[in-house]
């Protein structure tokens, strides 16, 4: 088992008025982790990953990322991670290369074509990466989200249901990508799920939230 905490969440709890969307959640994921977070829809899954992800303040309750305070270090944090929330967006009438050569500039980060055809290849796209996405099967679109979300590089990667909407081939597609990430790039990656068996694939690691309780 893993030593190094990548992700430590202590009584983490969210409330919109009277409703408690996350109720005082406690989870570790260590590196190396494939964490499978686990439950049906409306569960919490994505209220805990936008608090992860600063998107959202919690009511209550502390989350650490890389040893430290998502709270006081927020900027420095951010910057390490990669994460596809719902659906990626692109522009469908630019190629797939200059999607992610935009984001780069959008997003401050400095990034060469190199680095890019690097990542396109890691999601098996860079046969196509001056096609169009306009041209692109969902699947594809899915592996471009999540060459988007590789493109600086960064240790930990947030998936928020990413096979939803895809076929049993697109769904093998992310699938063997996500164990790659894992098993050739070292990435620790956290896989929000409403598919057991999917999730029993991959995961090293997880955990089952329902009605925002583990």
């Amino acid at each position: 088992m893993p030593s190094d905490k990548i992700i430590e969440i202590k009584s983490l709890t969210k409330k919109f008025n009277d409703f408690t969307a996350v109720d005082n959640l406690n989870l570790n994921v260590y590196k190396g982790d494939i964490f499978g977070f686990l439950g049906p829809n409306g569960a919490g899954k994505s209220t805990t990953i936008r608090m992860i992800l600063s998107l959202i303040t919690p009511t209550d309750g502390s989350i650490r990322i890389f040893g430290q305070s998502l709270a006081s270090h927020r900027k420095e944090i951010l910057r390490n991670i990669g994460a596809i929330v719902e659906k990626p967006d692109f522009y469908l009438y630019l190629t797939a290369f200059k999607n992610l050569e935009l984001l780069g500039r959008i997003s401050g980060v400095d990034v060469s074509k190199r680095r890019i055809m690097e990542v396109l290849e890691m999601v098996n796209l860079h046969e196509r990466a001056t096609s169009k996405v306009k041209t692109y099967s969902y699947g594809m679109k899915q592996r471009l989200g999540i060459a988007q979300a590789l493109i600086h590089n960064p240790d930990l990667i947030i998936l928020d249901e990413p096979t939803n909407g895809l076929d049993p081939s697109g769904v093998k597609e992310v699938r063997d990508l996500i164990l790659s990430l894992s098993r050739d790039h070292k990435k620790t990656i956290f896989l929000s799920s409403h598919i057991l068996p999917e999730v029993e694939i991959v995961a090293t690691r997880m955990a089952i939230i329902n009605k925002g309780r583990t």
